[in-house]
């Protein structure tokens, strides 16, 4: 199921949006079927991954998200893109991020991104992005997903403003609290922590 701009184009409004989620999931149980049929380990990473983190802490906090990352080892990336051409996928490399079109006409919007495991992602980052590890399966979703405290890495480490609203979101949703500071890798402690002190001004025991 690829992106039709006649069917989004012909559908109102609060259809349309069902619509975009639809492929997004759809996009990302394709990708995932191919690298579990083929062995490759990997894990659903980025809003994907705090979606469902959320869904199992507190769905009253779920929100959309716009695209799929997966986090895979680099060493892999060639068993990677033989696995999922069969199911229209094409490796691209676009602007030094490796992701996999969804077609030979997809755009980078409308594809798998990549997040290398055990690499910095910038040369400005503050550590590395964890290793692999073993992938989170509960039967809640189709595909294995980053562990909370993986996730929570990645996610100051990248550090954009949907990063700091997606850590907002598992605060409010009780899935994280302060505590975890303590399992963060020290140079990202302090941004933990300043993000909670935010929270906690902003939101207090509200529940809205």
């Amino acid at each position: 199921m690829r992106f039709d701009r006649a069917v989004w184009s012909s559908l109102p409004g609060i259809m349309a949006a069902g619509y975009m989620q639809e492929l997004l999931h759809d996009r990302a149980n394709r990708f995932t079927s191919a690298l579990d049929a083929a062995g490759i380990p990997y894990a659903v990473c980025g809003g994907m991954a705090v979606m469902a983190w959320i869904t199992a802490a507190n769905p009253d906090y779920v929100r959309n998200t716009k695209d799929v990352d997966v986090c895979l080892r680099r060493s892999d990336l060639e068993r990677v893109t033989e696995s999922v051409r069969p199911h229209g996928f094409v490796h691209a490399e676009v602007n030094g991020v490796h992701m996999f079109l969804d077609g030979p006409d997809g755009t980078p919007k409308h594809a798998v991104h990549v997040v290398f495991a055990g690499e910095r992602p910038s040369t400005w980052s503050a550590a590395e992005v964890p290793d692999l590890g073993e992938g989170v399966r509960d039967g809640a979703f189709p595909w294995a997903r980053v562990d909370l405290l993986r996730l929570l890495v990645m996610k100051l480490l990248a550090d954009r403003m949907h990063d700091r609203t997606h850590l907002a979101d598992l605060w409010r949703s009780g899935a994280i609290d302060r505590a975890w500071a303590d399992r963060l890798p020290e140079p990202l402690r302090p941004r933990f922590l300043e993000l909670i002190d935010a929270c906690e001004r902003e939101y207090g025991g509200s529940e809205h």
